[in-house]
């Protein structure tokens, strides 16, 4: 057990000093309100995040394009990259956070109090809300 722990110790260490060494994950956003249907402008920022064992990483695709409107259930094609992937996105929620929507796909458990756990999810800035 405590060779666990000094592992951890040491990948932390070597990950926080290495230049190039993938930075630490910032925190996911603070829940907001849930809304039912959104107008977009076309383009959103996919983050897509990643659980190495010691350590968290998100990167920011920008430029992603998206649906005018979109509710949780919708379900679209999104590319994105330079070498282009694309990825069928399942809408589970779409949070409103600070005049952005937050859309969150049907894999991920957002964390209900706001905990600081990378997420993947599509950023809409601006966002219109329809009720």
């Amino acid at each position: 057990m405590r060779m666990v722990a000094a592992l951890a110790t040491l990948a932390a260490a070597l990950t926080a000093g290495l230049p190039g060494a993938p930075a630490q994950a910032s925190p996911a956003p603070p829940v907001g309100e849930n809304v039912s249907l959104v107008t977009t402008n076309g383009a959103a920022t996919f983050k897509l995040c990643r659980n190495w064992v010691f350590t968290h990483t998100c990167r920011e695709y920008g430029n992603v394009a998206v649906p005018a409107r979109i509710a949780p259930g919708d379900s679209f094609e999104i590319t994105f990259g330079s070498n282009p992937k694309t990825i069928w996105f399942r809408v589970k929620s779409v949070l409103l956070q600070d005049g952005r929507c937050l859309l969150i796909p049907r894999h991920e458990d957002m964390p209900a109090n706001g905990e600081d756990e990378p997420v993947d999810m599509l950023i809409v800035d601006p966002c219109r809300v329809l009720r």
